[in-house]
């Protein structure tokens, strides 16, 4: 009788320890919270290198309208910890920026170091800009970005809005060590605050897609399904979510109905909720 009891103990811790790691398994099969910060801290990143460029290297009729169409914005003086060289050849310039190595505080609360080398040719007669952006030792809020973008802007999508679309390929090294590399597209439209010389009034619609490796050998894929909504005044991303998928299992993230916070939401394939704090 005690060998039963103790055969059928036996049996059960096995069952229970079984089960255990299956549910490891498939945990380790699913995006972590770690990877899904990674992605948000990468997709800010990369939107506001996007934005620094629009607001900062673009032309005012290829970014904003007025009332007349040939009305023009004065644009935005850039800090004095950032030297600005460019080189003009008609219609284009190649545009240099030289942060302090220090840091340098911009006006988006974020701190650059390192050199942003911009390469711009405008079409004035479809009020488009065309070119291409490269990067040497450059960080963002001492994250390492290698590589760099093209993009192509133009004043009206369609939709009367300003918009710009961006194919980056990074090389993308957080502070903690961890290294990934990141490519993909990504359309920035701009619906409100376009016919204003103001940036406290612009808003943003973020859409696109992204292919990351880490250094471990760890996939994931990320596509926008709701447009991501950027309020400049709010540093994060107030609305939006982001398919994550990693080993052929899809997390969702999403960032909230519109208020300005440091929080999202990661939903699991088995339908557990993380809090994620950005």
């Amino acid at each position: 009788m005690k060998k039963l009891i103790l055969a059928t103990l036996v049996g059960v811790f096995l069952l229970q320890s079984c089960k255990k790691d299956q549910a490891n398994d498939t945990q380790d099969q699913d995006v972590s919270q770690a990877e899904a910060k990674s992605v948000i801290s990468s997709d800010a990143t990369t939107d506001d290198i996007i934005d620094m460029v629009d607001i900062y290297a673009a032309d005012d009729n290829t970014t904003r309208q007025g009332e007349d169409a040939n009305k023009s914005f004065a644009h935005p003086q850039l800090p004095s910890c950032v030297t600005q060289t460019i080189v003009r050849n008609g219609a284009s310039a190649t545009i240099t920026w030289e942060f302090d190595a220090n840091g340098c505080l911009m006006p988006n609360g974020n701190t650059y170091r390192g050199t942003v080398t911009i390469n711009r040719t405008f079409d004035m007669a479809n009020h488009s800009m065309s070119g291409a952006v490269a990067f040497d030792q450059f960080y963002v809020n001492d994250i390492h970005v290698e590589g760099g973008f093209d993009y192509v802007r133009v004043r009206d999508n369609g939709n009367g809005h300003p918009q710009s679309t961006n194919n980056f390929d990074f090389t993308v090294t957080f502070p903690n060590g961890d290294v990934a590399q990141r490519a993909g597209t990504r359309v920035r439209e701009m619906i409100e605050g376009y016919d204003t010389p103001r940036r406290d009034d612009d808003v943003f619609l973020v859409n696109g897609n992204s292919h990351m490796q880490f250094r471990n050998g760890v996939v994931v894929d990320a596509v926008i399904v709701t447009p991501l909504r950027r309020e400049i005044p709010c540093r994060y991303f107030v609305s939006g979510t982001i398919n994550i998928t990693k080993n052929g299992r899809t997390a969702i993230l999403d960032f909230g109905q519109g208020t300005c916070d440091n929080e999202a939401t990661l939903t699991l394939p088995n339908g557990t909720v993380r809090i994620i704090h950005l």
